[in-house]
């Protein structure tokens, strides 16, 4: 431990609890049903929760804090592989060493939360792990946020700072941004923002065409030309979600996304890549650089696997004092996590054509392919992603038919979530302790669900 108190005595009883608490989490090791004594305490806490929040839930789900790799246990006592793990923030599945070591060297500091006044040692030394993964980059400094959106939020002021007055912003057709005020203009969905109004200037243009492939570049080109065309050069920015989430994990080619790069490049406008969700979860750390787009970024936000958020930039977008600022970068807890996570996954082999996501990736992908040429024939139209992002379509992929697929699917043991609207897929974030068993069992529930909902 490099924080906090330290002593013989607190040393032998960290490994101790440490050792316990894993022992207990790893019984949670199988799906099952809910206990008896337990199945009207889920509905009953939920309706109550439900109460107090406004709204209901998609799932009813509340866990009890136990579960360990793929499993999660809720409070009624059943277990079910978790598939999409937070929507995407737990790489390391549950109740992985790493998590709880974070949380109980947490608990020898002093205070909860880490602040951008006064600081601590955690940020300091994430900041240092994160900046020496990007050296092929121009990228040079980073800022803490503790969400996606305020990432985004941060990266749009520096832009705006470095280029007023042009304010104006190009993003791709079916992005999504995030909640806040000016990153749910940033999203396509106009759904998201329904009797909001317009609060910043974004065009969205095509997104790389997967139906005409040959005719992508030449498509978003002339559309961002287009653009300039009509408005002129009043554009800071061009943000890409290089794999595109809420689009059902949809992305380009390398050679798209140079083109598209070196189209920005041209017309001096500067190029953000959002990894809020992608981060860590393709075949290199960051997504852009599986894309080999090192030379031209000058913005990367990330967050999600990080276990909190940031914002990269160069050191030409560095802004002047007091734009930029923020009472928190973190908890302890969650600054301890990244540190560790961002060494577990560098020094690891996950990485990489031979690396353990893209072996995760292709196992998936293989099972899809049997299903879907196999006893589910007509029935998964579609399947496809990249790493630990895999989607795929059931029946005619309207919303209706995915959400009643994907509410038997969790009464059948497994928890997933939607994504993108005609078509609707079913989404998996999966995380890295998933093993061959675990993979087999949840096709063998895949194939039973398909044939109880798709007729």
């Amino acid at each position: 431990m490099s924080i906090g108190v330290h002593s013989a005595s607190i040393n032998e009883q960290f490994n101790k609890l440490f050792s316990s608490i894993l022992i207990e989490q790893q019984k949670i090791d199988h799906i099952k049903a809910a206990d008896e004594d337990k199945k009207e305490l889920l509905s009953s806490k939920l309706k109550e929760y439900e109460a107090l929040k406004g709204r209901g839930f998609f799932f009813p789900f509340m866990a009890s804090g136990r579960g360990h790799g793929p499993f999660v246990e809720l409070i009624d006592g059943s277990i079910k592989y978790d598939l999409i793990n937070g929507i995407g923030v737990n790489l390391l599945g549950h109740s992985h060493p790493i998590y709880i070591k974070a949380n109980l060297e947490a608990a020898t500091s002093d205070t909860m939360m880490c602040g951008n006044l006064l600081s601590y040692q955690e940020p300091y030394e994430v900041s240092k792990m994160l900046l020496e993964s990007v050296s092929k980059s121009h990228l040079k400094h980073f800022w803490f946020s503790c969400s996606g959106s305020f990432a985004g939020d941060t990266a749009l002021k520096i832009l705006w700072q470095k280029k007023a007055p042009n304010y104006r912003l190009i993003a791709f057709q079916k992005s999504f941004a995030g909640r806040s005020i000016a990153m749910q203009d940033v999203t396509y969905n106009q759904a998201y923002r329904e009797g909001m109004p317009k609060t910043i200037p974004v065009d969205h243009v095509p997104h790389y065409n997967y139906n005409n492939p040959e005719k992508a570049i030449e498509e978003t080109i002339a559309a961002l030309d287009n653009l300039i065309a009509q408005n002129g050069n009043v554009y800071c920015a061009l943000t890409i979600e290089v794999i595109q989430g809420e689009a059902g994990f949809i992305y380009g080619t390398k050679e798209y996304y140079k083109a598209i790069c070196e189209w920005a490049k041209k017309n001096n406008i500067y190029v953000w890549i959002d990894e809020v969700q992608s981060f860590a979860r393709t075949t290199e750390l960051f997504a852009y650089q599986m894309f080999e787009l090192d030379q031209y970024v000058d913005v990367v936000t990330i967050g999600k696997v990080l276990q909190g958020a940031g914002t990269f930039y160069t050191e030409e977008l560095n802004p002047k004092a007091g734009l930029i600022a923020g009472t928190f970068n973190g908890s302890i807890a969650s600054l301890n996590a990244a540190k560790a996570t961002i060494r577990y996954l560098k020094e690891g082999n996950f990485y990489g054509e031979k690396g353990r996501i893209k072996d995760l990736e292709q196992k998936f992908k293989a099972k899809f392919k049997e299903l879907s040429e196999g006893s589910c024939k007509g029935k998964i139209p579609y399947f496809g992603g990249i790493g630990t992002m895999l989607s795929f379509q059931v029946g005619d992929s309207s919303v209706e038919t995915t959400n009643k697929f994907m509410k038997k699917l969790f009464d059948n043991g497994i928890i997933t979530f939607s994504a993108g609207k005609e078509p609707t897929r079913v989404r998996f974030l999966i995380s890295l302790p998933i093993l061959d068993e675990h993979i087999e069992e949840i096709f063998k529930i895949l194939e039973k669900t398909i044939h109880e909902t798709i007729i």
